[in-house]
């Protein structure tokens, strides 16, 4: 599908209000949106759906969990698989003056290298995959905090801009640096981004070591360094949290709550889970609930 090509540039009012350089939205993509640029920064996250990010005159095809860094006067627009409304395009946007950077880089000199690469006038667009769901976390917080704005708001939403910036930065190194210079603590966080999106799987620390191109002994020093625990400890705290969200958030069994993240032997995810958490997993569901049912009972003042 071709793009009619378009001067129109987004101006920041009616984006940004005194005192709140940022604004963060959540935008159903369609084919009425023109092609544009804009007067600000944009990181834009690919939400929900599937489609293709027109943008300063390459067609890019995009999914869930790609993050976009859109420089000022950079002209893009998304469009949507398909125009059917059951199955939409969804991004979250965060955009922000190029100013800010350069508040952030006198209120952070300690990130001057990540604001010095953002208000280089000769950096262009250019985007990464969130594997894990990292990112996606992030995006959903900014939306909240931009919404809600709850006491502390600003500082909230400007830590996680600088999060996300620094991530996009390491990112750009990445990219930057030959695939045989590229960092060993860079191969761990792939490891753990890869575990963490797939632990209910058997993982095997000989598997993940060989995909990160380092030696069994050498994968298992780095992981302790980067994480405090061995891969199996990881392995078991990461299970064990996600166990625990299942059983506060869902009517599972406590049989299909250890099958789903990972356990078939329902004893051992019993022992596991008490050693772990410190109670069984039918007293943390009580527990949780229990709470619940306190504070919905609390009268309001």
């Amino acid at each position: 599908m071709s793009i009619k090509r378009s001067t129109y540039v987004m101006s920041g009012e009616g984006f940004f209000e005194s005192g709140v350089p940022i604004y963060v939205n959540r935008a159903y993509e369609t084919f009425e949106m023109i092609e544009h640029s804009h007067e600000f920064v944009e990181m834009t996250y690919v939400s929900e759906g599937a489609g293709t990010h027109y943008i300063a005159g390459e067609i890019v095809p995009v999914e869930h969990g790609t993050l976009f860094f859109i420089p000022v006067g950079q002209s893009h627009v998304f469009r949507p698989m398909t125009p059917k409304k059951e199955r939409p395009l969804i991004v979250y946007n965060c955009l922000f003056p190029a100013s800010f950077l350069t508040e952030l880089r006198s209120a952070f000199p300690q990130a001057s290298d990540i604001c010095d690469l953002f208000v280089d006038e000769s950096l262009t667009w250019f985007a990464m995959k969130d594997p894990s769901g990292e990112y996606h976390a992030k995006f959903r917080e900014m939306y909240r905090e931009y919404s809600v704005r709850p006491p502390g708001f600003m500082a909230v939403l400007t830590s996680i801009v600088m999060q996300t910036l620094a991530g996009l930065y390491r990112h750009k190194l990445q990219l930057e640096t030959p695939a045989g210079d590229q960092p060993q603590w860079r191969s761990i966080d792939e490891a753990l981004a890869y575990i963490d999106h797939h632990y209910a799987n058997e993982l095997k620390l000989s598997d993940l070591a060989a995909q990160s191109n380092l030696s069994e002994r050498q994968f298992s020093r780095l992981f302790r360094r980067q994480t405090g625990m061995s891969f199996t400890d990881y392995m078991q705290s990461t299970r064990m949290e996600s166990a625990c969200r299942l059983l506060a958030s869902s009517r599972s069994t406590v049989g299909e709550v250890a099958n789903t993240v990972g356990y078939a032997d329902l004893k051992f995810f019993h022992r596991l889970f008490k050693k772990k958490v410190g109670v069984t997993p039918r007293q943390y569901r009580n527990t949780v609930h229990g709470a619940t049912a306190i504070n919905e009972e609390k009268p309001r003042s």
